[in-house]
């Protein structure tokens, strides 16, 4: 059994100053095995929703609202789909900064009131926002707008001003975010929100259009994720797709020997986009012991279903793989080196 892991944020830079270090006593031999004794590869920096694209052959964009609303229940069609995420913008001196719907704990009865009324004023423009998951919701268009925007991954935590959207249609579509903004801050869900303590709804963030391509089967016989975007691909090119289990003792029980296995861990993100550090080590300390640790034991073994273990740790600054398999289990005269030491220069 081949099994791929794909990481985001496994490997953070360290904050600029260089008054503190991420990585200061910071102990997972089990991590430190894996990078000492397997194939190092680097590649160029990218998000998880671009290397998972490239998993499926889709290299020139990132038409991530057509496959997240097949995961969210939504069907193959011609349509071009934008994601038009409700998100909070949060005033931090002279800029805005962008918490996104994955934190603002958002019901489903709020988003469906929240885009009732967006639907209602938005009409006579032909726009209808389609709330399939309470933090992710969708606008279908005729044809694709003239508009370059910013994945919401990469803006979560930041300052929005340059990442607005631009294009030559840029002019309409941030007209409609500002009038989406005046809606729904007056709306009565964010009042009582208020009431109750809770950041408000009070933008909507454009990203991720485009349509459907036909997918050949992808070179992974299982994708295994909760992450949105993996499971619509997996489904839109018929490959089988497994909810993630919380443990990879459980997951090597379930997966089926001889096959080849893509696991997406996608739980160091948050405290990675909201620079939360403690979290983010606590994070890699629970990703050691639940995933690292069982599958490279089974591996070590040198029997038993795991013949080859991948893992990408996926950054913005740059991309590391390593791969191990039962032959460099015997390398033992590499020494292990801390996680800092393969940080992207």
């Amino acid at each position: 059994m081949k099994i791929s892991l794909l990481i985001p944020d496994l490997l953070l830079p360290q904050p600029s100053g260089g008054m503190l270090d991420r990585y200061q006593d910071l102990r997972l031999p089990d991590l430190e095995w894996l990078f000492a004794h397997g194939t190092l590869t680097r590649s160029a920096g990218c998000g998880l929703e671009a290397c998972l694209l490239r998993q499926f052959g889709i290299e020139d964009a990132l038409p991530v609202a057509c496959y997240t609303q097949l995961a969210d229940g939504g069907t193959a069609d011609s349509a071009y789909w934008l994601r038009a995420d409700p998100v909070h913008l949060q005033a931090q001196r002279d800029q805005l900064v962008l918490v996104d719907g994955a934190m603002l704990d958002i019901t489903a009865d709020e988003a469906g009131a929240l885009t009732a009324t967006l639907n209602q004023h938005f009409a006579q423009d032909k726009l209808r926002f389609i709330p399939r998951h309470p933090a992710r919701w969708y606008i279908t268009l005729d044809t694709a707008p003239n508009l370059t925007t910013h994945p919401l991954p990469q803006v979560a935590g930041r300052a929005i001003n340059e990442r607005l959207p631009s294009g030559a249609e840029s002019l309409r579509w941030n007209q409609i975010i500002n009038e989406a903004q005046m809606l729904l801050h007056a709306h009565p869900v964010n009042q009582m929100r208020e009431t109750q303590g809770q950041p408000a709804i009070n933008s909507v963030w454009a990203w991720g259009g485009g349509a459907v391509q036909a997918l050949e089967p992808s070179d992974w016989g299982n994708i295994w994720a909760d992450d949105a975007l993996a499971r619509g691909l997996a489904i839109a090119a018929r490959t089988q797709v497994h909810a993630l289990p919380q443990h990879a003792t459980a997951f090597l029980a379930e997966a089926k020997r001889g096959e080849s296995h893509l696991v997406v861990l996608d739980g160091l993100r948050r405290a990675a986009r909201y620079g939360d550090d403690a979290a983010w080590r606590e994070g890699l300390a629970r990703l050691e012991a639940n995933w690292i640790k069982p599958i490279l034991h089974a591996l070590r073994r040198g029997r038993g279903s795991v013949s080859e273990m991948t893992l990408h740790a996926i950054g913005e600054q740059g991309c590391l793989t390593v791969t191990s398999n039962r032959v460099r289990r015997w390398q033992f005269w590499r020494r292990s080196k801390s996680l800092k030491h393969y940080l992207p220069e």
